[in-house]
């Protein structure tokens, strides 16, 4: 199923870890423009968040607001080594003995000296915070693909209609310009003998006159390609990621409409022409919005 590329979700993401709001709004854009800059106490997820929305969103423009409403996860470590305590402590008690000193021995004391209490960052604790950050991401992207998804279901719906009218159109320049070498040759016999009154046709003259012109304004070969770009541009309307793509087909469909253009020696082929010109605007301008 095609996506577009505007839509809007978000998540509301609390833990024991943390709590916070995610929200993700997109819109058109050539290319995937992400904007996105995290709180300062989660700063070190950045990385990893832009390669999920990467992952999952191809096109557009994005842009990502988070609140941190309150945060409880603790990333150090606290360890006490008895070793160096113990011998700080044996090294107090020979001073003590040493200059007969009454004042007891606090844990404070041994507590202060450096060695004894150390302090290290747990990478655990930002695994797993990241991992929360992650999920309350992973919600607000399903919440926006899902409004993606409608207005692209609404949007192939519209171009299908419209695709359905353009095929319409090229049937009819089918039709009308199978009859025109015959209509030519009408008019061209006519105009001789209104001219010409007392002179003997030439048929064979006639004839390869005729043959020119339906050479000339035939569209057998456009109206075949045609034909192929709209069943490619069907095949295609609902695939994921299919905008660019559906983009290129348009332009072939234009090209062929602007030969058709050029050969045109019937005012209702021009008309024809018109209305597919239209339609092929139309239909850019829906798949525009499309990733």
């Amino acid at each position: 199923m095609a996506y577009s590329m505007t839509g809007y979700g978000k998540s509301l993401y609390e833990n024991q870890l943390i709590s916070m709001r995610v929200e993700i709004k997109s819109i058109n854009s050539k290319f995937l423009d992400l904007n996105l800059r995290l709180p300062k106490n989660i700063s070190f997820a950045e990385e990893k968040v832009r390669n999920l929305l990467r992952s999952r969103i191809t096109r557009g423009k994005i842009d990502c607001y988070v609140t941190v409403h309150d945060m409880h996860a603790s990333f150090t470590d606290i360890k006490f080594d008895e070793k160096v305590a113990d011998a700080y402590f044996g090294f107090l008690k020979s001073i003590k003995r040493r200059y007969n000193l009454i004042a007891g021995i606090t844990p404070v004391q041994i507590a202060s000296f450096p060695g004894v209490i150390n302090t290290t960052e747990s990478d655990e604790d930002y695994d797993k915070l990241t991992d929360c950050i992650l999920e309350a991401f992973n919600v607000a992207i399903d919440n926006i693909l899902v409004a993606k998804k409608k207005e692209g279901e609404i949007l192939c719906a519209d171009c299908e209609l419209k695709l359905k009218e353009f095929e319409n159109l090229v049937n009819n320049i089918q039709k009308v310009s199978a009859d025109l070498p015959a209509q030519y040759k009408q008019k061209l016999e006519k105009r001789i003998a209104e001219l010409l009154e007392d002179v003997k046709t030439d048929e064979t003259r006639i004839a390869q006159e005729v043959a020119f012109f339906a050479d000339r304004c035939c569209v057998d070969e456009e109206i075949t390609r045609l034909r192929s770009h709209i069943k490619q541009f069907a095949n295609n309307l609902h695939n994921e990621t299919s905008g660019k793509k559906l983009d290129f087909v348009l332009q072939e469909m234009l090209r062929e409409t602007n030969t058709i253009a050029s050969k045109a020696n019937s005012l209702d082929v021009i008309n024809n022409v018109l209305e597919m010109k239209c339609i092929i605007e139309k239909i850019r301008e829906q798949i525009q919005n499309l990733e």
